[in-house]
């Protein structure tokens, strides 16, 4: 699998480089990541690329706590690796129109590199991502053309408003994804041990 290993470390403050990645926002204005936590604790959902059926799974499961979240005061930002275009699509299918997340896209995977993250031909279409997209692809979600980058593995960080890391996930294979329930469960724990004021988003 080729890339470095991450060095984001739960417990520790997260790494410069994935500070100051930039990512791109519909409008294409490029944001900067480490700004996603400067006002609230953040839940950072990195996917593949936004044709990925194991994306959709991902997401479609995560959608209906989103509203939670957003209540608590927790920002969710959904990070692809696709162009806007395809990028705005991808919330149209998924119906994330109005939902208390960000969807964002990183063309340039800067941001998945600084995390990390497994880019891998093999944890695209060896046994175990043949056997997470047929479980995919029966549970009904689409399988599509790739839009964005086809071996890109994705992750999920949950960081504190102090920029501590509080959840590290590195996904080894195309449906390798965290639970929504694991992903809520984590922090709804980081909002009790350092409450804040509770901000929709």
């Amino acid at each position: 699998m080729r890339g470095r290993f991450t060095r984001v470390t739960v417990g520790e403050r997260v790494p410069d480089d994935v500070a100051e990645a930039r990512v791109l926002e519909a409008s294409g204005a490029e944001v900067r990541v480490g700004s996603f936590w400067d006002r609230q604790p953040c839940l950072l959902v990195v996917l593949r690329q936004f044709g990925c059926v194991g994306c959709a799974e991902q997401v479609r499961e995560l959608a209906p706590r989103l509203f939670e979240l957003s209540r608590v005061g927790v920002r969710t930002v959904l990070v692809g690796s696709g162009s806007i275009e395809q990028c705005a699509a991808f919330a149209v299918r998924n119906a994330l129109d109005g939902a208390p997340a960000l969807l964002v896209t990183d063309p340039s995977l800067g941001l998945h590199r600084a995390l990390g993250l497994v880019r891998s031909a093999w944890a695209t279409v060896g046994p175990r991502a043949l056997l997470e997209t047929a479980r995919a692809m029966a549970a009904g979600h689409p399988h599509r053309a790739a839009e964005g980058d086809r071996t890109q593995q994705g992750g999920a960080l949950l960081v504190a408003r102090s920029g501590v890391v509080r959840l590290f996930h590195r996904s080894r294979s195309i449906g390798d994804h965290l639970p929504a329930s694991d992903l809520v469960h984590a922090a709804l724990l980081l909002v009790l041990e350092e409450p804040g004021p509770a901000k929709i988003v």
